[in-house]
């Protein structure tokens, strides 16, 4: 039963909630990079000072996260030159790293930045801000990182918020 109301939810295209956790806080140190994989892309260790960042956390079946793709390609092309890194982080691929192949055999090249798979969740843990009470983060899940490593943004992408952080990030 539950199962199957999982996979309606997901079907209908609703973003679901993140489980409750310590995670990336506005303010603080932006937590590790840990993929499993990189997909696409030059691989990120770590944060570099100086380079400003933007972390989405996406699955292949989240319908708002693929409607999200174009906007982070915009982002990405258009602030390359001005120091920014979009990173696509997919997890919860529910059929693991086979579906998310499947994907980008077809639809890799409609992803202008860098890709990697999370398969064992464990960044997600480390950055799942689900617990913070005042806010309820939902995949897609954005989260924007200054030139000193500092999470500056937390949140949906659509989230006017979102933008406001980048350029502020962006003019410094």
């Amino acid at each position: 039963m539950v199962n199957s109301s999982i996979a309606l939810i997901l079907m209908a295209g609703w973003s679901i909630v993140l489980a409750p956790g310590e995670g990336a806080k506005v303010g603080e140190a932006a937590p590790k990079l840990s993929v499993d994989e990189w997909i696409q892309g030059t691989p990120v260790s770590d944060f570099q000072k100086g380079t400003a960042y933007v972390v989405e956390f996406w699955g292949t079946w989240c319908s708002p996260c693929l409607k999200n793709i174009p906007k982070l390609n915009e982002v990405q092309n258009q602030n390359a030159s001005k120091g920014l890194v979009v990173i696509g982080v997919a997890s919860h691929e529910f059929k693991g790293r086979a579906e998310l192949g499947s994907f980008m055999e077809k639809r890799g090249s409609e992803l202008g930045y860098r890709i990697a798979y999370d398969g064992d969740l464990s960044m997600e843990h480390d950055w799942d801000t689900g617990g913070n009470a005042d806010v309820q983060f939902r995949m897609p899940l954005c989260f924007v990182i200054n030139r000193q490593g500092i999470v500056v943004f937390a949140g949906h992408p659509e989230n006017e918020g979102f933008d406001a952080a980048l350029t502020k990030v962006l003019s410094e």
